[in-house]
């Protein structure tokens, strides 16, 4: 075979790979031919310029696709209610049943309810909120105790021309409910304590945050990028299960970009330690609660952020002599003041992925709770 034989027969080869990889086989395959099947081949001058040319072009005018680019298509309706001082973000699914407000915890924001919400509007009208300072909800002061949240969800009900409701919160949400639920008991119908039978002013959880040896907040490093805060995020909370689409909106949804590509949380960390800080000053009073209640708890309450040895033995050991503990305090308490409660376990999942790796399990006992006469 001829030096120019092997160059076509090589050059036929790259064409196609790049043609592949850019999406135009035809227009590039044809303009290559055209040149190699000229009587002196590529040895011209001018059609190895205009080979080179074809090449740069294409390569630059088709960039890499960007990563972590999970589309779904939504099947809500997403709206803001504007009141005083507050421009509160909610996304409605909809649905004929009885109306079901979901809570999310300290950080999230109502797009981590997607899969929950889905599942359950056939029997329910389903709508999710975002608390003031996360996701797209906006205030203008900075206040976090129990009394002006639970009066922010009355803004929704009252927005929604929503009577009275079933309420879930998941996490610190569960505070947020107890105290509607107090205030507001003709609002109430039911309440659903999701991983949120804690109550968070208890030592227990002080001394928890004062051990874990990774913070529960990001540093500089993790801002660095969406990326970088990306495998943050996916590592400390939900290191046990795969990345997402659910996932991926709820850490768009509770982020900022800046000019430089840092990442800036929302809530930012001084809100949310404020809010970290009102929640561990809220002890809950059940015994003030007339609504029937439903407590789903885990049986684990952290995953290890990495392999290490000596990290997955310390998380062992704070399950076992510290949240152990605090779990069973808690249901015991739970049990005992509240007058109408079902305690329920997820087989599968921490503090946060049960919503995923026991998502069967939790729809099952959400619809049988709330169907119940």
């Amino acid at each position: 075979m001829s030096k120019e034989e092997v160059g076509f027969s090589l050059i036929q080869i790259f064409s196609y790979w790049l043609s592949n990889i850019f999406h135009h086989q035809m227009f590039f395959q044809d303009a290559v031919y055209s040149i190699m099947r000229r009587e002196k081949h590529y040895r011209s001058l001018i059609d190895k310029i205009v080979l080179t040319g074809l090449l740069i072009l294409l390569i630059s005018s088709n960039p890499a696709p960007k990563k972590h680019k999970m589309e779904s298509i939504p099947i809500y309706k997403e709206g803001f209610i504007d009141a005083d001082k507050l421009k509160f973000h909610y996304l409605d699914w909809g649905g004929s049943g009885p109306p079901l407000i979901l809570l999310h915890g300290l950080g999230d924001s109502p797009y981590i309810f997607e899969g929950i919400a889905e599942s359950l509007q056939n029997n329910f009208r389903i709508i999710a909120c975002s608390k003031r300072w996360h996701g797209k909800s906006e205030a203008v002061d900075s206040i976090f105790d129990m009394e002006t949240l639970a009066g922010d969800l009355k803004i929704l009900l009252d927005s929604m021309s929503i009577e009275k409701a079933n309420l879930l919160g998941w996490s610190m949400g569960g505070s947020e409910i107890t105290e509607f639920a107090i205030r507001y008991p003709e609002r109430t119908d039911k309440l659903i304590y999701l991983e949120a039978g804690y109550d968070l002013s208890d030592e227990a959880f002080r001394t928890i945050l004062k051990n874990i040896p990774v913070s529960p907040f990001p540093d500089k490093v993790d801002l660095y990028s969406l990326d970088a805060y990306r495998s943050w995020y996916h590592k400390f909370w939900f290191g046990d299960i795969e990345w997402n689409h659910i996932l991926e909106s709820n850490l768009v949804a509770s982020t900022s970009i800046n000019s430089d590509g840092s990442v800036m949380t929302r809530p930012n960390d001084r809100i949310s330690k404020s809010f970290l800080e009102s929640i561990m000053s809220y002890h809950r009073d059940y015994k003030k609660i007339q609504a029937p209640a439903l407590a789903i708890f885990t049986n684990t309450f952290f995953y290890p952020p990495n392999d290490e040895k000596v990290t997955i033995d310390f998380y062992d050991t704070l399950e076992k002599n510290v949240i152990d503990p605090w779990r069973q305090h808690s249901i015991n308490r739970i049990k005992s003041e509240l007058r109408n409660v079902q305690v329920k376990f997820m087989p599968a999942g921490t503090h946060v992925s049960f919503i995923f790796l026991s998502k069967d399990s939790l729809i099952e006992s959400i619809n049988s709770f709330l169907l119940q006469d």
